[in-house]
């Protein structure tokens, strides 16, 4: 991330509401739902991936990131399975196994998605697969990453 390190806002909301936030923007993700699923996102999301240690930030990115992924990511999925769910005082986190068709071909992937609250929205996340895997969910975007340098807007400093 270049520059000055964005401040994190203090969650406003319960642990309950957190977990509750974190589940309905899956729920719009899988539903492809892109309006209120921008709505469950503060005004300056920041996204990182991992590999490749990058960020992806602001809701103009975020919004392209989201038509890319809703309308051709998510169509290559064959299967989800929910492997676990955790959730703490202002973030939650969901790992998965993907099964995904691309060109004809099964592929198995694992993601471990990272959702934090910055007041009361999500202000980002942190995904965690391979490499192949997030080429696919980021498309041209990928192009778009900025590589981490120093303390993330999520590091507890």
């Amino acid at each position: 991330m270049q520059g000055e390190r964005p401040v994190r806002k203090p969650c406003q909301l319960t642990p309950d509401q957190v977990l509750e936030l974190a589940q309905l923007h899956s729920e719009l993700e899988s539903s492809r739902d892109l309006e209120p699923l921008l709505a469950t996102l503060d005004d300056e999301p920041v996204f990182e991936f991992h590999p490749p240690g990058a960020t992806l930030s602001g809701m103009d990115r975020l919004r392209r990131y989201y038509q890319h992924f809703l309308n051709d990511f998510m169509p290559t999925i064959e299967e989800t399975y929910l492997m676990g769910e955790w959730s703490g005082p202002d973030a939650v986190t969901f790992e998965y196994q993907l099964r995904l068709r691309v060109g004809g071909q099964l592929e198995d992937h694992q993601l471990v998605s990272v959702m934090f609250v910055c007041g009361d929205r999500l202000g980002g996340e942190r995904l965690y697969g391979d490499e192949r895997l997030l080429k696919l969910m980021l498309g041209p975007l990928f192009a778009e990453l900025e590589p981490i340098t120093g303390p993330t807007r999520w590091a507890r400093i």
